[in-house]
Parts: C-alpha cells; sequence; structure tokens
C-alpha cells in the first residue's frame, strides 16, 4: 500500500431502487432503475470502525481482509451534511450480497420521521446557492428526492400536478422548495418540462438520497419552521398529501 493519500476502496455500490413514479390524473407507474456501479473513493483520513468488534481499523487492514475476497466485507457510509461520506463502518456480507455483489444500506426505518428535527443539509443548486438546513430556520422546507428531471420521471402532468399540491399553501412567504436528484442536470432540449422548475434542482445528490434512506420516488418532505419533519409523503397519492399537508400549515 503506498502512503498516497487517497486510497481507492474495490467496493461497488450498486443499488436496484424501486420507484414510484406518480402521474397527474393517472395511474401509477411501476419503474425499476438500476443505478450506476459506484466505485467509492476512500481517504486515508476517514474513519473504518469494524462493525463486529467495535474497533476502527485503517484502509490498509480493510485492503487486506478484502484482498481475497473484494465481497467478503462491505462498507457502509456514514453521510455529513454535504451528503459526503464521513464514516464508514465495515461489516460482513450478506450471503446474497455476497452472491449478487449488490448492497443494499437503505433502511426505511431511518428516513426522516415525524417530529424529528431534519438531519443537517448543506445542498448547492444549479443555481449556484447552496441552501443549508441551518440557514432555513423560520421558514417551511420542500424537499422532493427524484432520480432524474428526464421525461420518464420528470413530465408536464408530473410539474402541473406538484405546481398545483403547493399552490395551496397561501402564506405571504413562500416555501423554500429544494428538489434532490441522482443524476447529472437535465438539458431543456432533452426534456422542455425541465426548462423552467418549481424548486432548485441539487444535481448529482445520490449521497442525499442515501443519507436519508429514501426507498420511492417521488419521495417529499415537508420540513417547518422549527426545522422538523412536518410530513414523509410517498406512494400513488403523494401530491394529494402534499396538498392536504400544506392546506392546513399557516
Amino acid at each position: 500500500m503506498t502512503g498516497s493519500k487517497k486510497l481507492v476502496s474495490s467496493v461497488l455500490f450498486v443499488s436496484y431502487v424501486t420507484v414510484s413514479v406518480c402521474k397527474a390524473q393517472v395511474g401509477v407507474q411501476k419503474v425499476t432503475v438500476r443505478s450506476t456501479p459506484r466505485q467509492t473513493e476512500v481517504t486515508s483520513s476517514i474513519p473504518i470502525t469494524n462493525k463486529l468488534t467495535g474497533q476502527p481499523i485503517t484502509m490498509e487492514q480493510y485492503s487486506e481482509l478484502t484482498k481475497d475476497d473484494p465481497f467478503k466485507y462491505h462498507l457502509v457510509p456514514e453521510y455529513n451534511e454535504f451528503g459526503r461520506p464521513k464514516s464508514y463502518i465495515m461489516r460482513p456480507s450478506t450471503p446474497e450480497e455476497h452472491e449478487t455483489h449488490r448492497f443494499r444500506d437503505r433502511d426505511p426505518a431511518k428516513q426522516p420521521r415525524l417530529g424529528q428535527t431534519i438531519a443537517p443539509f448543506a445542498m448547492t443548486g444549479l443555481d449556484g446557492t447552496t441552501y443549508r438546513s441551518a440557514d432555513l430556520l423560520g421558514k417551511v422546507v420542500i424537499l422532493s428526492f427524484w432520480i432524474s428531471l428526464n421525461k420518464e420521471f420528470w413530465t408536464e402532468k408530473q410539474k402541473s400536478a406538484y405546481t398545483d399540491a403547493v399552490s395551496v399553501y397561501k402564506s405571504p412567504q413562500k416555501p423554500v422548495q429544494i428538489a434532490v436528484l441522482n443524476s447529472e442536470p437535465t438539458k431543456a432540449a432533452d426534456n422542455p418540462a425541465a426548462e423552467k422548475l418549481p424548486f432548485a434542482a441539487v444535481p448529482n445528490a445520490y449521497g442525499f438520497h442515501e443519507k436519508y434512506h429514501v426507498t420511492g420516488i417521488p419521495t417529499i418532505v415537508v420540513i417547518d419552521k422549527a426545522g422538523k419533519v412536518l410530513a414523509n409523503l410517498q406512494g400513488a397519492t403523494v401530491y394529494e398529501q402534499l396538498k392536504e399537508v400544506l392546506t392546513n400549515l399557516h
């Protein structure tokens, strides 16, 4: 092992996520999305803890443990406010993970829950603005999570359903709307519906999907002025749910 600052893990983070794409005034289309395999760059400064022993290990020790079998163990990242790994928990792979090389770290029980303070975030949108949860106190925040703004996921009907739901919020101070995307920005030429967005789009935000354990698309999290989770909305009636929440919010 060299003394270089950055060491590349051989672990591939591959997710197979089933998402629900809600279409305005039509049914719900089930779409299975295979994310791009991610080879995680692990710096020597990011701590790793062995889940079995509770003791820290070095990247060199992890590399030695996986030298003969790269899929014997799995590094589970813990994310900081920027959606980047701040630490790793090393655990043995399950038999299924070892066979398929697919690792599922998202736990629905760890999603933002009603009444909890939202885990801190600092997200930079396409507009160059960094949206920090600490700076947004005193404002209602709507976080929506998407795979991308491609036509399959963001259409004129989708846009209409979303904006119609948000329009019921009548407070003089509009909610802060942030869309958290797994992918690169979508060009307007590829999807005209993405030209004028009702929210600030944060591209390449896979880490935030992981941080908040998002398992369905779209997921919409409403945060109140105190920074607490007011609602975590998913499923076929997500826009109706959002409309109901915002109608009763003052």
